[in-house]
């Protein structure tokens, strides 16, 4: 069986699960949600709620391998945040002799670096910064435009 066939037929299953929700009593929704929890339900739930966590469960269990692949996603971009919201993005050094490849308005800029500055089209900059202006005509961020940080630090 092929993958969308299987997702097709997992999904129609789901949907089968679910439209079969509304016809439990109030103690079948209550074992049903202790069976996909392993917890009872909280005491006094309405049956309406009741369904819906249900409903939940049953969703979160079919779909866990999508919700921990997204968690392991959040996780890592939570590790690329500082505590203010700013990008923490690896210390990406300029080492000697290396070389930025940076492509601008459908143009492709190399820059090589050197002991005392960068290199580009022939001539000497001390920064990075220096030659993003001569390349754009505007101030930039020589790290942030050549991809060495992000833009909005």
């Amino acid at each position: 069986m092929s993958g969308v066939a299987t997702s097709t037929a997992k999904q129609q299953k789901i949907e089968a699960e679910l439209g079969a929700l509304e016809s439990l009593t109030h103690a079948e929704l209550k074992l049903r949600y202790t069976e996909l929890t392993n917890d009872p339900p909280p005491k006094r739930i309405r049956r309406k709620l009741l369904t819906l966590a249900v409903a939940y469960e049953i969703q979160r269990k079919t779909h866990r391998a999508l919700v921990e692949r997204a968690q392991r996603r959040l996780e890592a971009l939570g590790e690329t945040t500082s505590s203010h919201g700013r990008s923490r993005l690896p210390n990406k050094s300029l080492a000697p002799g290396g070389r930025l490849v940076r492509e601008w308005h459908g143009r492709t800029y190399e820059v090589y670096v050197a002991d005392n500055g960068v290199y580009w089209d022939g001539a000497h900059y001390r920064s990075l910064s220096s030659v993003a202006k001569a390349i754009t005509g505007v101030n930039w961020n020589g790290p942030a435009f050549f991809g060495l940080r992000s833009a909005s630090t």
